[in-house]
Parts: structure tokens; C-alpha cells; sequence
């Protein structure tokens, strides 16, 4: 496992890699938290998008999983891509103001070459054909 920091004038273009990389992946969130709220976790969900936004002159870190609700990392302060030996990423790591910590697991990594670039979750189910009585 290695853990990559990412410059912060590359986290946009970083992000955005990562987003299209991993669209419907299955993945888990784990959030850390100083105070009474330790820890908040996801179940795995495909991924939607992480992307960097500005709001007035603060930058979010804008995470999305399909059918459950944007989560807002504010005050994003690093940012770091998880590597199998492989090279395969294993998730992304975001440290926060407030001693915010996040981090984003997949179920299973593979490499880009090797998956066909389609997730599950992106295809159509054909419609079921009705059988007719005769």
C-alpha cells in the first residue's frame, strides 16, 4: 500500500481523473471527526463524482454516491490517492479543516486496462419480454 499526496494545484485535474476512473464503482466512506462524533461510515455504493468546487473564496471537496446525498468536505487542506503495489487505486484520502478526516474505499481495485469501462449501475437493463399465453 502507498499512500500519494497530491499537490494541491493538481487536485481538480486529480479528481477529476479519479471520478471518471471510478464511476459506479462500489465504494465506502469513512468520515473522522474531533468531538462527540467520532465517526460516520457509508455502506458501499457506486460512486458518483469527487470534485473540487469553490464557494466565494473557500474550496469543497464535493463527493456524490449514487442514490444517497452529496456530502460537502469543507476546507479541504490535503489530499492523497491510495496505491496498491500494483498501481491500482485503492481509494482517496481528504484532510479537512477541523480536523476532518476522509476516506473513500472501493470494494475490489483493478487496474484501468484491466476493466472494460462500463459499471454496472451505467448500463441499461433490457426491458423482459412478456410471454404470451397461446
Amino acid at each position: 500500500m502507498s499512500v500519494c499526496d497530491v499537490p494541491r494545484s493538481r487536485w481538480a485535474d486529480v479528481l477529476g481523473q479519479f471520478s471518471a476512473s471510478h464511476r459506479g464503482w462500489l465504494a465506502s466512506m469513512f468520515t473522522v471527526r474531533p468531538g462527540p462524533e467520532l465517526m460516520s461510515h457509508t455502506d458501499c455504493r457506486p460512486l458518483e463524482s469527487v470534485v473540487l468546487t469553490r464557494d466565494g473564496g473557500r474550496q469543497i471537496v464535493r463527493i456524490t454516491f449514487q442514490g444517497w446525498p452529496e456530502v460537502c468536505v469543507d476546507g479541504p487542506r490535503a489530499l492523497a490517492v491510495d496505491k496498491a503495489h500494483d498501481g491500482a487505486e485503492r481509494g482517496l484520502e481528504i484532510d479537512a479543516a477541523g480536523g476532518v478526516f476522509v476516506r473513500i474505499s472501493f470494494r475490489a481495485t483493478a487496474l484501468p486496462d484491466q476493466v472494460d469501462g462500463m459499471a454496472p449501475t451505467e448500463l441499461v437493463e433490457p426491458r423482459r419480454r412478456r410471454r404470451s399465453a397461446a
